[in-house]
């Protein structure tokens, strides 16, 4: 085989991630498991099994294979059966045609157009039926035929890599959208919570106000508040059923098939304790789009050798044989028999720079995927850095953010406390509980983002497909 003989390319990287105190355990293959939500792992499942964007891929895997067996198919010998059978009227005036002594005799008989004795009589009319097997078979002296196979072959496991990518893209999209969902179900729950404390607040200072207790200020305070907070509930219950519809067109469902399921509210899943990173110099090898590209740029080093091969004479095989009669009632007779075999070399001598410009394109698209497998090994590392350091400050944020909650927490239970014994009245009960909300919706804001990067960090360290 001539051409260049592949080889892997090899990176050199760090060992330690960018953040300390990592897990060198491998990261988990199944790590929606972690969030231990029946209904999410279930969405999941559904979504590899029935997501269109995966059937689309699947079908690509089957022409990448498809196209491998036709260029494989090269390496054989190619024999064809061929029956047929033709009725032909020749011209007087042709080349041959029958004519002859009325005698039967042809001494003496000469062709008006030629001058030429006839020795040979044809019927004008003439039926001829035969039965062949056409074979040939070109020898694959330099590796042309078996270097476009290698090619093929590096394209169905770069297909089934982007497959694999895809995959996991799903299931960080399904877990996000999930997160999003249960999200704005609580923040829909904590926004009503604080409009009916607000009408409450509202019809104690108007009571206020037409008592001569305090002066019309306060009123329109609290009516802009309870403005802002009801024109928050449409956005939320928006956010609600959008993230519903993209849930279900993600499982290869209609928009509306998961709304009676999904509107019953559940809680945001929490975090795991610890994250497993794995060893960083394995990123690469879990990684499918990083995979992927690689499988690509074997395939250009395989059609590199198959330009190359073109360069060289082509030897092949030929041969055919069967049975031919002009009487279909003698064509399968011994007498019937016929056959021909050879060989065949063909040299390229001049091509006007069809197979120079070939080789240069080849090369070319050998140095495209290179630098291409180069960007997307950068580019695995710093998603993979990023979400890493996203997710460990997510987490700072929200353990700070917990102790501030806590502290209104404790706030609005003194608050109530109070008022039971008459001690404070019940606006000032009403604006601890509605500072507490205020907290709440921050620390849940602050924990979804945690569950994204989350899930982006997973997704950032491969699977093993």
């Amino acid at each position: 085989m001539v051409g260049p003989k592949y080889c892997k390319p090899e990176v050199e990287v760090a060992k330690e991630w960018g953040v300390d105190d990592t897990s060198d355990e491998p990261p988990l293959t199944d790590w929606w498991q972690v969030f231990d939500d029946p209904l999410l792992t279930k969405y999941i499942e559904t979504g590899a099994l029935y997501n269109r964007t995966l059937l689309m891929l699947e079908a690509t895997i089957l022409q990448a294979r498809a196209t491998r067996q036709v260029a494989a198919s090269q390496l054989f010998p190619q024999v064809d059966l061929d029956l047929n059978g033709t009725r032909s009227y020749f011209s007087k005036n042709g080349p041959v045609f029958a004519i002859g002594n009325p005698t039967g005799s042809t001494t003496g008989s000469v062709s008006p157009n030629t001058g030429l004795p006839f020795v040979l009589q044809i019927p004008q009319i003439q039926n001829l039926y035969n039965a062949l097997f056409d074979a040939s078979w070109e020898i694959d002296l330099f590796g042309k035929t078996r270097s476009g196979v290698e090619a093929a072959a590096a394209m169905i496991e770069s297909k089934c890599e982007e497959y694999n990518d895809r995959l996991l893209s799903l299931f960080a999209e399904i877990a996000k959208n999930y997160m999003e969902l249960r999200k704005a179900q609580r923040m829909l729950h904590l926004v009503q919570e604080d409009i009916r404390m607000l009408e409450a607040y509202k019809e104690i200072t108007a009571l206020r106000y037409k008592t001569g207790l305090v002066s019309k200020m306060p009123e329109e305070s609290v009516e802009g508040r309870l403005g802002e907070a009801k024109a928050k509930e449409a956005p939320i219950i928006a956010e609600i059923y959008r993230s519903i519809y993209t849930l279900s067109v993600l499982i290869g469902c209609m928009p509306e098939a998961l709304v009676d399921e999904l509107l019953v509210e559940s809680s945001l899943p929490k975090r795991p304790y610890s994250v497993a990173m794995g060893v960083r110099s394995d990123l690469l090898r879990r990684r499918p789009d990083v995979r992927a590209v690689e499988r690509k740029l074997k395939a250009a080093t395989a059609n590199i050798g198959v330009a190359v091969a073109s360069f060289f004479p082509t030897i092949t095989l030929i041969g055919d044989g069967g049975l031919q009669s002009l009487a279909l009632k003698n064509l399968f007779t011994p007498k019937s028999k016929t056959w021909a075999f050879g060989a065949d070399i063909n040299t390229p001598l001049f091509q006007g720079g069809n197979l120079i410009g070939n080789l240069k394109l080849a090369k070319a698209q050998e140095a495209y995927a290179a630098y291409e497998y180069q960007e997307v090994v950068l580019e695995a590392f710093e998603e993979a850095e990023k979400a890493l350091i996203s997710y460990t400050q997510d987490v700072k944020r929200v353990e700070e953010e917990l102790v501030v909650v806590k502290s209104y927490q404790n706030l609005a239970y003194l608050s109530f406390e109070r008022n039971q014994k008459g001690l404070v009245n019940r606006l000032d009960l009403l604006d601890a509980k509605l500072a507490e909300n205020s907290k709440e919706e921050a620390l849940l804001q602050m924990e979804l983002q945690a569950l994204v990067d989350l899930i982006a960090l997973y997704k950032a360290l491969g699977g093993s497909f």
